[in-house]
């Protein structure tokens, strides 16, 4: 039977609470053991968002996300780092290619995700992941609207794998991408758990300086190219907006 569209949401407080608490007292794989992750998707549900699972007949697809997860955790000095998933402009397939590495990560029983929705011009995962159109995001938190952290993360269907949305509001909370408050958030995210990696589906690197900005709070960045879609030069100056030393690799996304 398939779960699609009836996703259980609840408040994550004493979760994520329980989480933490645990964490600090060093029992790790009994904190993840106890994760409420709600109501599981079924295979199908999982096929029809387009994730990878273990269950996914296609095992190529599995392994060449788990290949890209390999590459990026192992170039990381940090053992929960922040990743960032960009592409070189809209319909590069950015979002695809971010939900499927959190979920990646996430099929590591030893490991959780946090998946970030910055692209605030044009989000997608709430409903990627079936969401309220109201579900509380990262917007909230900026506009003050939502102070607790714990309302923003939500369950994704996928055990061991939360979703901060974007939120409801207008574009022009991108400014606190380069703010002090931005930085703080991140680390706090980062620091709450230490089996918690964070992976942000960023804007396009062409077109406005969001994804140049966030990547300043990312330790690897993933350039995204939708095959056959742009030239060597485009690349280049797309490549060219990430510092060097942050930036993993490029992936040339097939799209459908």
């Amino acid at each position: 039977m398939s779960l699609d569209g009836a996703l259980e949401r609840k408040p994550l407080d004493s979760d994520e609470d329980q989480h933490r608490d645990e964490r600090q007292s060093g029992s790790s794989g009994k904190a993840i053991a106890r994760m409420q992750d709600g109501e599981l998707l079924a295979p199908d549900g999982l096929d029809h968002r387009r994730l990878i699972h273990a269950r996914l007949r296609d095992h190529r697809q599995i392994d060449l996300v788990r290949e890209l997860r390999t590459n990026v955790l192992t170039r990381s000095s940090n053992p929960n780092p922040v990743l960032m998933v960009t592409g070189v402009s809209s319909g590069c397939g950015t979002s695809f290619m971010a939900r499927n590495l959190a979920a990646s990560i996430a099929l590591d029983e030893e490991r959780t995700a946090l998946l970030i929705d910055c692209n605030l011009r044009r989000p997608s995962l709430a409903s990627d992941f079936s969401l309220s159109a109201d579900a509380p995001g990262l917007i909230d938190i900026f506009g003050g609207r939502e102070g607790s952290l714990s309302r923003v993360i939500h369950p994704t269907g996928v055990p061991r794998l939360r979703l901060i949305p974007a939120g409801q509001g207008s574009g022009r909370w991108i400014e606190f991408f380069a703010s002090m408050r931005m930085r703080v958030l991140m680390q706090e995210l980062r620091n709450r758990y230490d089996d918690r990696c964070l992976v942000i589906d960023a804007p396009p690197a062409l077109g406005s300086p969001d994804a140049r900005i966030l990547a300043g709070h990312a330790d690897q960045v993933i350039l995204v190219v939708g095959e056959g879609r742009h030239r060597a030069e485009t690349i280049r100056r797309a490549a060219a907006v990430i510092p060097p030393d942050r930036l993993a690799g490029v992936v040339f996304n097939h799209l459908p």
